[in-house]
């Protein structure tokens, strides 16, 4: 093992440690950040392919500067407000009744977007001719269950799931309801989940855990660190019996490991991990050209329709430099540098790790449901930006302004801020 996977592994260490201070918050952006792309840096410099290769000092610096910058971002945030009181976490488990929203609202609001959906679903899959599921050729099916307009509707599956979600907690009576409303996400979940497309599923995972995290006492760092190991173990699981014995070692000698193959089954789950940044190193040392905003903005060009004229018109590859065709994400911030260079992939990042450290702090200092539900959503494109840049994607977009007004039209006429002083609760300076 080398230096820098050895630094990254003990910095893990630490981070996974600090986790066990008293009022030590888990989904912290700083802590959590940290502790997902020093493990990535470390399992990445493994090198264990032979499509790895050992990266020059400026290539380094290139992929580091984006990492650092959201920390600096952070750390800024921080600073602003280091002297202001906050809620332990324990406060605002023990005083739910600072959430203030229209239960009747959102139970109405939830129908219609599940109608939104089936709606969507029906339309799509009459044009298609199947479900992806369903299909003799899923992949291909998969690929083209989408429809310009209607299609956003599909992605209604994250609100339905989480608005679902805030009803069982905050509403203490309507068990009648709190049964229709599960069974309308999971029948959503389940829907979505034939289409083979997994992103809004987990997205929609790690949203509940957030909420669940915040709110509840169901969730801790021991049933945090069982339902990770429950879920790892589980997506080999389905990785073996998915691929098969034969399908597995094509895939070991199609990545080239230099590993065993008795251990092929471990060849997905570390390239899925180490080629984002593999093909982020070797994307840098090709790129002679910009594109000036046209990824990093992929929402607004996918809205105007403009999106597919411009690629053709400008030969734009979505996936330029690959090193293998079998493995095409890069991180969120080769995004940043393939539009604007090193300018872009410093100040980007630093205005995303500025922005998610002062929506933490707004939440922490004066807590609203509609600021935790934000949060979750951007440490939710935090924690995966080793993997891709979501923020800019109309789906999330779309989930986003969704979200916004839902809240508007829910939240009650008596501010959170006006009452919330109101409550006896522990304060943190932390």
């Amino acid at each position: 093992m080398n230096v820098i996977s050895i630094i990254s592994f003990i910095v893990c260490i630490g981070i996974f440690f600090s986790f066990f201070r008293t009022n030590s918050d888990l989904l912290s952006p700083g802590k959590i950040f940290s502790l997902v792309w020093c493990l990535v840096i470390g399992v990445t410099n493994l090198k264990l392919s032979f499509l790895q290769k050992s990266w020059p000092t400026d290539v380094w610096i290139q992929i580091l500067i984006g990492p650092v910058a959201f920390m600096v971002g952070i750390l800024f945030s921080y600073l602003i407000n280091f002297d202001k009181k906050i809620w332990t976490n324990l406060s605002l488990k023990e005083n739910l009744n600072i959430f203030k929203l229209n239960y009747s609202k959102l139970f109405v609001i939830t129908i219609i977007l599940f109608i939104l959906f089936i709606i969507s679903y029906f339309i799509i899959t009459l044009k298609a001719g199947t479900i992806p599921i369903l299909a003799k050729k899923p992949w291909i099916v998969r690929r083209n269950f989408t429809m310009f307009g209607i299609g956003l509707f599909l992605h209604n599956v994250f609100l339905i799931v989480v608005l679902s979600c805030i009803y069982i907690i905050f509403e203490k009576n309507k068990k009648i309801k709190k049964i229709f409303i599960f069974f309308l996400a999971l029948i959503s979940v389940l829907m979505y989940s034939a289409t083979l497309q997994r992103y809004q599923v987990i997205f929609s995972i790690f949203l509940v855990f957030v909420l669940l995290y915040y709110t509840t006492y169901k969730i801790n760092l021991k049933s945090v660190i069982i339902i990770g190991l429950f879920i790892i173990g589980f997506f080999f699981l389905i990785s073996s019996f998915r691929l098969g014995e034969l399908a597995l070692y094509i895939l070991y000698k199609i990545s080239k490991m230099k590993f065993s193959p008795d251990y092929a089954i471990f060849t997905e789950p570390y390239m899925y991990i180490a080629m984002n940044l593999e093909n982020f190193a070797h994307s840098i040392q090709k790129i002679d050209h910009f594109t000036f905003g046209f990824y990093s903005f992929d929402f607004f060009t996918a809205l105007t329709g403009l999106k597919h004229w411009i690629k053709e018109y400008y030969f734009l590859i979505d996936d330029p430099y690959l090193i293998s065709q079998s493995y095409n994400t890069y991180s969120a911030f080769w995004t940043f540098f393939r539009d604007f260079g090193i300018l872009g992939v410093f100040f980007i990042p630093f205005g995303g790790g500025l922005g998610i450290g002062a929506l933490y702090y707004s939440f922490k200092i004066n807590p609203t449901i509609k600021k935790l539900v934000l949060y979750g959503m951007f440490l939710f494109a935090a924690i995966f930006s080793f993997f891709n840049s979501v923020v800019g994607f109309l789906w999330f977009f779309y989930n986003l302004i969704a979200v916004i007004i839902i809240f508007r039209l829910i939240t009650l006429p008596e501010n959170n801020e006006k009452t919330i002083f109101n409550f006896n609760y522990t304060f943190s300076n932390k």
